[in-house]
């Protein structure tokens, strides 16, 4: 049995849009290059719905600059919650959780959850690292995620 030492990430943004908008943009992976600075591009095989795949490519380092990760959407809730998760065949786990909910003056809350396997770091730089580094550089990076986010959805 392989055991998987796992990462988890969470943050929460408010945005000036409407849910709706808001659902649209954040639930579809091929908007994720445009807040997301690893995504260098995300094909859906079809319409967000629960089965759907997706296959993102991401630049994770030096090394691995154009990293192939393969998601299916495991659950599909029309303006409230997308999941993507990696399939059992994968060679890293990983399980992304988008969902919104309307707020006050037709803002929306965003809440976006990820949890990796945390040898897809080691994979990506050659060495293994510290968990606490891991969590860190993650948590840093889903904030800035979330304030892109943030941006490209209140100039619209």
């Amino acid at each position: 049995m392989i055991t998987m030492d796992l990462i988890n990430v969470s943050g929460t943004i408010l945005i000036n849009n409407d849910v709706t908008t808001v659902f649209d943009f954040f639930a579809n992976p091929a908007n994720d290059a445009l807040w997301r600075k690893e995504i260098n591009k995300s094909e859906v095989a079809g319409p967000l719905q629960e089965g759907v795949t997706v296959a993102e490519y991401a630049y994770l380092s030096k090394r691995t600059p154009n990293n192939l990760l393969e998601l299916t959407c495991v659950q599909f809730i029309p303006n409230d919650s997308a999941v993507f998760e990696t399939p059992g065949h994968s060679m890293f786990y990983l399980k992304s959780q988008r969902s919104v909910r309307s707020a006050a003056d037709h803002a929306t809350t965003v809440d976006y959850q990820l949890e990796f396997d945390k040898s897809i770091v080691a994979f990506a730089v050659g060495v293994s690292l510290p968990r606490l580094i891991i969590s860190w550089k993650a948590n840093r990076d889903l904030k800035k995620y979330l304030q892109q986010l943030k941006k490209c959805l209140e100039s619209v």
